[in-house]
Parts: structure tokens; sequence; C-alpha cells
């Protein structure tokens, strides 16, 4: 793996990667169906909100790209055209994260200062717009790089979804970087397989449920709630199933944790006797509960290795 200061220059969050050639946005177009091709990137107009946008949207660990619709990463493979064979052109898609040793294909970095996205094996393999096309559907492909002032092309800017905010001056760990980390946990992560352990932070989940739960922290995010929610149902199930000698493992175990997850979810909230359970919208307490069940069962996934 990379230091951290090799890819760095990616923000946390959740981000849009636009174009300095025309301020389209990389997007993705699906296979048609029947089909065995990969998703592939194209460009497209920003979209503002979600779930319209989550196909638009990315977000970095370590050097992979994860798309928030598809929970799956970037990756660059052969070109499809004959001509590629001479051009030596790449396409680039969205795949399953591969193994550490086999996963430079999948790892970028980004030069904020001159907005080269470039492979982290090759930094002469850049992301490039197809034949400078400015059209929306444009393909996007890794080709090598240009010099600055012939590169338009292939040159980009990193755009955070959502504007940072403070979650809350009393705490100066809870800031807007951790939320987006969190917000990436809940989402879909289909295409990490056990890699899921080295992204989720179990020292962050229990942190989490130390502030909500012992330390009665008064303000915290929805992200903070649903995560401290989810490490307690996930700990409580594991340690009901131990003390009844049944195996942690089974068929059924994803769906009773998410139910345990959202019973927990309600349970806090009463108990906490605050804003969180008397004021939110019905939209609020859907939104934060479906968190809390992707938490919970993103968290057993990387505990346990489904």
């Amino acid at each position: 793996m990379t230091s951290p200061d090799e890819s760095s220059a990616f923000p946390l969050g959740y981000f849009y990667i636009v174009s300095k050639l025309n301020d389209l946005v990389l997007d993705i177009r699906d296979s048609p169906e029947g089909s065995i091709s990969h998703p592939k990137v194209v460009m497209a107009t920003k979209k503002p909100t979600s779930p319209e946008r989550d196909s638009q949207l990315w977000i970095h660990q370590d050097g992979f790209l994860t798309n928030k619709d598809k929970g799956l990463v970037l990756d660059i493979n052969r070109s499809e055209s004959f001509l590629a064979i001479f051009t030596k052109e790449c396409r680039l898609y969205l795949d399953k994260m591969k193994e550490q040793d086999a996963a430079n294909d999948q790892r970028f970095r980004y030069d904020a200062e001159t907005g080269y996205i470039s492979a982290l094996s090759d930094p002469n393999l850049v992301v490039d717009i197809r034949h400078e096309d400015t059209n929306e559907d444009a393909r996007v492909m890794i080709y090598k790089k240009k010099p600055l002032e012939e590169a338009k092309n292939q040159l980009w800017t990193i755009e955070l979804a959502d504007p940072r905010k403070k979650i809350d001056s009393d705490d100066e760990e809870e800031d807007d970087s951790k939320r987006e980390r969190m917000k990436a946990w809940f989402g879909k992560w289909e295409g990490w397989g056990h890699k899921k352990r080295e992204v989720l932070s179990e020292k962050e989940l229990e942190e989490a449920n130390k502030k909500v739960y012992k330390e009665k922290k008064s303000k915290a995010s929805y992200e903070l709630i649903a995560a401290a929610a989810a490490y307690e149902a996930v700990n409580i199930w594991e340690k009901k199933q131990k003390e009844d000698g049944e195996e942690v493992h089974h068929a059924t175990a994803k769906k009773l944790i998410a139910s345990y997850a959202a019973k927990e979810l309600v349970n806090l909230l009463q108990e906490r006797g605050s804003e969180e359970e008397t004021d939110k919208s019905a939209h609020k307490k859907d939104l934060i509960t479906s968190m809390t069940m992707a938490a919970a069962s993103n968290y057993f996934d990387s505990k346990h290795g489904y």
C-alpha cells in the first residue's frame, strides 16, 4: 500500500470529479441488461441532489475511488477496440476491489496543483476524456499524460458534494470529515468483500458508542448516533449468541442484526428524550434508521467476513 501522502490530495467525504474542459462530471453508464460488461465511466451534467447524483459521487480510501451508487471501485481495463492495440488506450470501468497484490490498476492519485488524476502504478497514465469530446456521454479512458498546456481534457477539479460545516463546537473530535467517513461506511460495499475490515474503523465506531451511550453527549450528528446504535446492536447480538451457546454465523445473521439495530435506535432516541426523537420529520427518521441498519450490517460483515 502507498504512504498516506501519495494520494492525500483527494478530500475526505464524497466528491464530484469535474472536468476543466467542459465542467461536466464523471458519471456511470450501466451495461445493457444481460451484458457481462462492467459499468463504464462517462461525462455528464452534474446533478445536485441524491439519489440522482449518487452515481456521480466518489470517495477516496487508500488510493481506491469508490462510486457511491454502485459500491464498486474505479478500475483500468484494456480497451475493447481493435484500434486500441495501436493507440494503447485503456478504458475506465467499475469493478470489485481486487486483492492488494493485484490492485495497481485500481488505485489513483490526484495532483491538486495541476489537475491530473494518475494511476499510482504509473504517473504517466492519466484520466482522459476520449478525443477531447465536450459532449455528454463522452467516454473516459486512461491515456499517456500530455504536456500541461495541451492537456485540458486530462485536467480535473475535485468538488465536495456538500460544504463542510461545524458539527459540534464543543467537541474537537466531532468534525465534518469523520461524519463523512461514517456516512460512506453506511453506503453500498458490494465490491469491497473482506476489505471492509481495512476501511471500517471499529475504533471510531466504538468511540461513537462511548460518546452517545456512556458520556450522554447532548449534541450528536445523525451519523454519530447511527454508528453508536450499530455498534451497540452488533455487540449485544454477539453477546446473546455466546450466552445461548449458539454459533455467531448463520444464514439469517445479517437480517437479525439489521433488525436489532433498528430497535436499538428507537430505544436510544427514546432514552435521549431529545429533539432526535420528538422533532424529526418522517423522512429524517427514515434516513437515520436506514443509516443505522446499513452501518450495523457493514460492521457485522467486517467482523465476521461475510
